[in-house]
C-alpha cells in the first residue's frame, strides 16, 4: 500500500471531517456524516490484513488527538485509544465481510461504511463509558451518543457514495495487492 497517498488521503478526509460538521449538521445532536470511515472502509476492502489493521489504528488515535472529552470542571481531555478501538472493530468487520462483497461496487462501500460507522461508535462508546465509570471527572453519557451515532451511520451513505468514485479511480494508484495474486507460484 502506498503510504503517503494513504496519509494524503487521511489528510483531506480527517480535515472534511472537522470542517465540514457546521455546514452539513442535520440538527442540534450533533449528527453529522463521517468522511474517516468510508476510507478506512476503502482500505479494508482492498490492502492486505495488517495493512488495514495499522492504518485503522493511525487514523483512530487521530481521531482520538482531534476530539477531546469534556470534564466537569469544564475543560477537555484528550484520551487516547477508544476510536482506535473502535475503528479497529470497524474494520476487523470489513475485513470478515470483504469475501462476500463485490469490492469495486459503490454500493458495497456505502452499506459497509453504514455498518462500520455504528460499529466504531458503539466500540467508542463503550470504553469511554468504561473509563467514565472510574473517573467522576469525564461527563459521559452513552445512550445520548448512541442515537446521535445511528443517524450518523444512515447520514454517512451519503459522504461515502460521494467518496466512492474518487476513491475508487485512485485504487491502482494506491498500490493494493492483486486480490487474486498467485500465493505459491512462481510471479513472472
Amino acid at each position: 500500500m502506498n503510504i503517503f497517498l494513504f496519509a494524503l488521503a487521511a489528510w483531506v478526509c480527517l480535515g472534511l471531517e472537522f470542517a465540514l460538521p457546521p455546514v452539513l449538521d442535520a440538527g442540534s445532536g450533533g449528527v453529522h456524516p463521517s468522511f474517516v470511515i468510508p476510507l478506512l472502509v476503502f482500505v479494508a476492502l482492498h490492502a492486505e490484513t495488517r495493512a488495514a489493521m495499522w492504518s485503522a489504528v493511525a487514523l483512530g488515535l487521530l481521531m482520538d488527538l482531534l476530539t477531546p472529552v469534556a470534564l466537569i470542571d469544564g475543560g477537555s481531555a484528550v484520551i487516547p485509544g477508544p476510536h482506535a478501538i473502535g475503528f479497529l472493530l470497524a474494520t476487523q468487520m470489513t475485513l470478515a465481510m470483504r469475501s462476500m462483497v463485490i469490492r469495486h461496487n459503490p454500493l458495497t462501500l456505502v452499506v459497509l461504511s453504514i455498518v462500520g460507522v455504528f460499529t466504531a461508535r458503539v466500540g467508542v462508546v463503550a470504553l469511554i463509558g468504561l473509563r467514565s465509570a472510574f473517573d467522576d471527572a469525564i461527563v459521559w453519557r452513552g445512550a445520548r451518543e448512541l442515537v446521535p451515532g445511528f443517524w450518523s451511520a444512515l447520514y454517512t451513505a451519503l459522504s461515502a457514495l460521494v467518496m466512492s468514485f474518487p476513491l475508487f479511480a485512485a485504487t491502482p494508484l494506491f498500490g493494493f495487492p492483486h486480490p487474486h495474486a498467485p500465493r505459491f507460484s512462481r510471479r513472472d
